[in-house]
């Protein structure tokens, strides 16, 4: 919460071009923190050519060269799978490299990015401080309402501290604060096209939530990093807002 001020300074006066560089820095230490967690033994050379193609692939977002994302991803995956073929040998497990760095790009980079497109809408701003608004208060409402009331395990084997009474709490959050929003910055949409936005939205922040936490026990670990103190990577804190960046981007676009 005390980088929520300076979150809505960036976001409200700090322009297109300052909102990219701030969406590429979370990506970047998101990707860092990801290869912490999936390839702990691999070469920083091998790290950095992810980094910088995150990177390039935010930079196309940016430009709107939305035909060169697709090629990148190609060209990363062919990249990749030349390096495993180099290094493949008897009792090695480098093909893993392969899916696991193309992942990461389409994680990370690639579903941050849509941000960027967000930001550059007509009422982007608005959209964006939407998208934020929405998703904080989903975890939020979850991680009281959970505490407080919960009784029913929403998935054990992956995040046992998450509730079914979380989860329809964090859902009736969401719907709360987008109506507010709808009233007072977007009137002219429809109820039903709003109402259905906010569920899919919440339900697949829910969703990117989990994923991360599924990534985490299958390493073994709590936290994705010791990036924010108290709360654990940076990882922890996007983890929903992967999922509902591009949740919004598609939605609105396809269905408006």
């Amino acid at each position: 919460m005390v980088v929520l001020p300076l979150l809505v300074l960036l976001i409200g006066k700090g322009g297109r071009t300052c909102f990219a560089l701030v969406v590429g820095l979370v990506a970047a230490l998101g990707l860092l923190e990801y290869y912490a967690l999936v390839l702990p033994r691999e070469t920083m050379a091998i790290k950095a050519a992810g980094l910088a193609l995150g990177l390039v692939l935010l930079a196309s977002f940016y430009t709107h060269s939305l035909g060169a994302i697709t090629l990148l991803l190609v060209l990363a995956f062919f990249g990749f799978a030349m390096i495993c073929l180099t290094r493949f040998g008897p009792q090695t497990s480098v093909p893993e490299m392969l899916y696991k760095q193309v992942t990461g790009l389409i994680y990370i980079p690639f579903l941050l990015g849509h941000l960027i497109l967000i930001r550059d809408w007509n009422q982007g701003v608005m959209w964006t401080f939407l998208l934020m608004a929405v998703i904080i208060a989903g975890d939020t409402a979850a991680y009281y309402v959970g505490r407080a009331f919960g009784r029913h395990k929403l998935a054990p084997s992956i995040s046992p501290g998450k509730t079914v009474e979380g989860a329809v709490a964090a859902l009736a959050a969401n719907l709360l604060v987008g109506a507010l929003f709808k009233k007072w910055c977007f009137p002219e949409f429809g109820w039903g096209f709003w109402i259905a936005l906010m569920m899919v939205m919440g339900a697949l922040g829910q969703t990117g939530d989990l994923v991360e936490s599924m990534l985490k026990r299958s390493v073994g670990l709590k936290d994705s990093g010791r990036i924010v103190p108290g709360h654990g990577g940076l990882l922890d804190r996007i983890d929903a807002l992967l999922f509902a960046a591009p949740t919004l981007y598609y939605f609105k676009t396809l269905l408006d």
